[in-house]
């Protein structure tokens, strides 16, 4: 049996991760080497890039916003297809990520009441049109069958999402999705933030998001948000993100192992 390693190694990237080997509700086991997540991979050496041409990822979802992309793009590795997909929503629309729903709303459409401010801003985020798209092009791509890696700048936001995302839709169980989230606090060190105020400040919470230590609570209201609000990650695949039911099932096909 091959040995796979949960953190990939690299001289130019940090919390660059395989999502494989976790174990879902049924006792089957995620596909090593073919999901991955990461951070910024602007600084990748040529000998990183060689191991990710080495290791085959075929493709690179770069979740990031347009103006992080323009400064630090990615630097590509043979064989790999880059997809510019951000996942906040830009021109004006990023600051209803910031706010509040009313209790009116909440009741109406069954959303749970987030944690703590930047619980609500992961809630947000998954209830954002722009992000519902982002999030049905990532798996789009998973659903091509060919290794992928997804990143944002820290590698914990919006990548810490779209995994969350993806293990849920695996049926991995929600301590292993909330452990797979903390991970990134033992491979970065982080800073604190503030919600903004204006758009200016919005730019500069992105980036100290970016530094914020990751907390439990946070991925526990995005998987409560889709269990209470859409009645489980099925319902939010098709509702939320306009994917199909047979798109779904292809997924776990696809990257599922029985170990039996």
């Amino acid at each position: 049996m091959a040995e796979y390693q949960r953190v990939i190694q690299l001289a130019g990237a940090l919390n660059f991760r395989d999502l494989g080997g976790y174990v879902n509700q049924h006792g089957q086991t995620v596909s090593w080497g073919k999901i991955y997540r990461a951070a910024d991979l602007s600084l990748l050496t040529q000998s990183d890039r060689d191991k990710l041409s080495w290791l085959q990822i075929k493709h690179d979802v770069d979740l990031r916003s347009t103006s992080e992309q323009e400064r630090n793009p990615d630097r590509l590795w043979s064989g790999a297809k880059l997809t510019k997909n951000p996942i906040y929503p830009e021109q004006g629309n990023t600051p209803a990520l910031f706010g509040t729903p009313s209790i009116w709303w909440r009741k109406v459409h069954h959303i749970p009441e987030a944690a703590n401010g930047f619980a609500q801003i992961y809630q947000n985020v998954i209830l954002n049109k722009h992000a519902k798209q982002a999030f049905a092009t990532t798996f789009k791509i998973l659903l091509q069958n060919e290794p992928t890696v997804f990143h944002c700048s820290a590698g914990k936001d919006r990548t810490g999402m779209t995994a969350a995302l993806v293990l849920l839709a695996l049926e991995v169980p929600e301590e292993t999705i909330i452990a797979d989230y903390l991970l990134t606090n033992e491979l970065f060190g982080f800073g604190t933030g503030n919600v903004p105020e204006d758009e200016a400040e919005i730019e500069r919470l992105v980036s100290r998001m970016n530094l914020q230590t990751g907390e439990a609570e946070v991925m526990q209201t995005v998987i409560e948000t889709i269990n209470v609000g859409y009645g489980g990650i099925a319902n939010y695949w098709q509702d939320a993100l306009g994917l199909k039911l047979d798109q779904f099932q292809k997924l776990r096909k696809l990257y599922l192992v029985d170990d039996n």
